[in-house]
């Protein structure tokens, strides 16, 4: 699924609440994942620990789940 494809899908769908601790966790997982499995081919990539404080931290439902929805496996979003 590309980036457009999830955004339309979060637009279709309207833009619920913020994410649960659930959703928060499964993106930050798979977040982590991404970056360990592709170090150093992303330098600019912030690491694991930053993307979660971003997550966290974030206000604005829309902000927060395309930020989650920016890797694989959004299905549980």
């Amino acid at each position: 699924m590309t980036l457009q494809s999830r955004l339309t899908r979060l637009e279709q769908n309207g833009i619920p609440d913020l994410l649960s601790d659930h959703e928060r966790e499964a993106a930050t997982e798979r977040y982590a994942d991404t970056y360990h499995a592709a170090a150093g081919a992303f330098p600019a990539a912030i690491n694991p620990d930053r993307y979660r404080y971003a997550i966290e931290t974030t206000r604005n439902p829309g902000q927060q789940r395309l930020l989650a929805c920016m890797l694989p496996g959004d299905d549980d979003i």
